[in-house]
């Protein structure tokens, strides 16, 4: 009758305590991810969102997919999409490298790119090859597309307008980016 009872208790804690575990590595793991995003950012000028001019050699060398947005400050489509730009920077620090550039400010840093409205998101694979998007990503989104004269290589993948949330999400996962 003792056992019984002992078992009665012991089994619940035995559970609960196994799960009590689960948890804190969990929420250590979390911790972690989080602590080494900040030391991203703090270290490395590289994860910065806004720069003033493009250092396409330095982005690509970090073999991640990236997201130059060539926009202003003041335009009003750009406002309304920063928050989406902003939380896509955040969330994928360390998995995508996304950059801001103001053109209104520093036209130049537009100079190599083919920017006629803003704003307008040029986008790059890991290996520095323009990005190609899934048939799923062609069907939700416009792009224009980019050749070598002469060659008629791809050159570039272009966006125009507006990228919400989701947009982002959408176009990095289709890049190979999971988002945690």
């Amino acid at each position: 009758m003792k056992k019984k009872t002992l078992l009665r208790i012991m089994i619940p804690l035995f559970i609960l305590a196994i799960a009590g575990g689960l948890w804190l590595a969990k929420n250590n793991e979390r911790q972690q991810a989080q602590a080494r995003q900040e030391a991203l950012t703090a270290d490395n000028p590289a994860f910065r969102l806004t720069e003033t001019s493009v250092d396409l050699d330095s982005y690509l060398s970090h073999q991640l997919p990236l997201i130059l947005d060539f926009g202003a400050e003041d335009c009003p489509p750009c406002q309304v999409m920063r928050p989406a730009l902003e939380k896509a920077h955040a969330d994928h620090l360390g998995r995508a490298v996304i950059k801001f550039f103001d053109v209104w400010e520093h036209p130049d840093a537009a100079r190599e790119y083919p920017i006629m409205v803003i704003p307008t998101q040029v986008i790059f694979n890991a290996d520095g090859s323009p990005y190609e998007p899934s048939e799923e990503v062609r069907s939700a989104l416009d792009f224009e597309y980019y050749n070598y004269t002469g060659t008629e290589d791809h050159a570039l993948t272009v966006h125009v307008g507006i990228l919400d949330e989701a947009d982002f999400q959408l176009i990095l996962a289709d890049m190979g980016v999971r988002y945690e």
